[in-house]
């Protein structure tokens, strides 16, 4: 398997290699609803350092844990020409935050070192884990991404097994997408070629199982509690207003869903983003309740892959990823979504979110984020609650 299906991914994990991330002020997104910014502009860093910071997510005992993806190998040879090669690692981990106390409380996760030659230049990228939640038993429940299929990840060697899977921070599997995907393939229905590719992001609890969303894939996986998996939804190809840009193995003039975050609202049903290929204006939110079908309840966003809870409403946050095209995203940025109405707002912010990838909101309304997240020197910003 080449891992070349689905142009987006490369784009997507690797926009600040290339240096094509601006802090240029952030355009408008969608129409205002009147809501007030509840957060102070400027943000704070709370930790420095990270490496390729991915998810950032509330603990139930109020600490903050961010995902690192890990770091390059200089051991990691280059890739020939005009062709990819992979290496796995064991440089991913689990950061905490917890008052003045911070540091990483796990190590050694599995990574994997993406090497892409294009001709013109090399792009690195390291894909490992995404997001992690505390499991009440001394160990994490962890997604990882791939950006290929079981077969790319078992050239890696062994300890690679975590990789396209939810797993424990100590390397149970509790669900293999990326096994799923080579069995089912879901979204060959949408026409999309070139395949099986997983590339999982983000999950949540739903009683005893979980609901996690493949961005390569174009699917919501639900993990039963027993280990088995299957498709709970498959997100359909948004329409492109630039036609001639098509993916090539997307039908012309349709964009691959690539879903992304994911959050259970106050009111029970889960609100999920799909970034819509990474086309402007693009991203889709839906609303879904278990057993019935999922609808879109706001457009007009850009790259969106995460989603928090506003703790004093149903409201979403949603962070933008870029603002900008998916040849120049531009900077990150923050908006409020009313499930109510599906109307955005604008959160104004100063401080520039460059590649910005997690997103949590506390219980008193701080506001957290993942920037600068392509490399080893990532950030956790605060934006606190004004």
């Amino acid at each position: 398997m080449s891992g070349t299906r689905k142009s987006w991914t490369g784009a997507f994990l690797a926009i600040a290699v290339v240096g094509t991330v601006t802090a240029t002020a952030i355009p408008s997104q969608a129409a205002s609803t009147g809501h007030k910014p509840t957060i102070a502009p400027n943000a704070v860093v709370v930790a420095s350092n990270l490496h390729n910071p991915r998810g950032v997510r509330v603990q139930p005992d109020g600490s903050l844990v961010v995902a690192e993806a890990g770091t390059t190998l200089a051991t990691c040879p280059p890739p020939p020409a005009n062709q990819r090669n992979s290496c796995l690692g064991f440089t991913g981990s689990l950061y905490r935050v917890a008052g003045s106390s911070k540091g990483r409380v796990v190590t050694g996760l599995p990574s994997e070192q993406i090497n892409q030659d294009y001709g013109t230049s090399v792009l690195t990228r390291v894909a490992g884990a995404v997001q992690a939640d505390y499991a009440g038993d001394g160990t994490f429940q962890v997604s990882y991404g791939l950006s290929g299929a079981p077969a790319d990840r078992a050239a890696l060697g062994a300890g690679s097994e975590p990789l396209g899977s939810l797993s424990t921070s100590k390397g149970k599997v509790l669900g293999d997408l990326a096994e799923h995907e080579l069995e089912h393939n879901p979204d060959a229905a949408d026409g999309i070629t070139g395949g099986p590719f997983s590339n999982p992001w983000e999950f949540a609890k739903d009683g005893k199982d979980f609901l996690v969303t493949d961005a390569g894939a174009n699917d919501l996986i639900r993990v039963h509690a027993d280990g088995t998996t299957s498709t709970e939804f498959l997100f359909p190809n948004n329409i492109s207003a630039n036609p001639a840009t098509s993916d090539p193995q997307t039908p012309v003039g349709q964009l691959q869903a690539v879903p992304t975050g994911i959050v259970r609202g106050h009111d029970g049903a889960f609100y999920i983003a799909d970034m819509s290929g990474m086309e402007q204006g693009k991203s889709r939110i839906w609303r879904y309740v278990p057993g019935s079908q999922p609808t879109v309840i706001a457009t007009g966003l850009t790259d969106v892959l995460g989603l928090a809870l506003d703790p004093h409403s149903n409201d979403l946050i949603a962070l933008s990823y870029g603002t900008g095209t998916s040849s120049n995203p531009g900077p990150g940025a923050l908006n409020r979504i009313s499930t109510s109405t599906g109307a955005v707002t604008a959160i104004q912010t100063t401080t520039p979110l460059v590649a910005p990838a997690g997103l949590a909101v506390t219980s008193n309304g701080d506001v957290y984020v993942t920037s600068n997240t392509q490399g080893s020197t990532g950030e956790l910003l605060k934006f606190p609650a004004s």
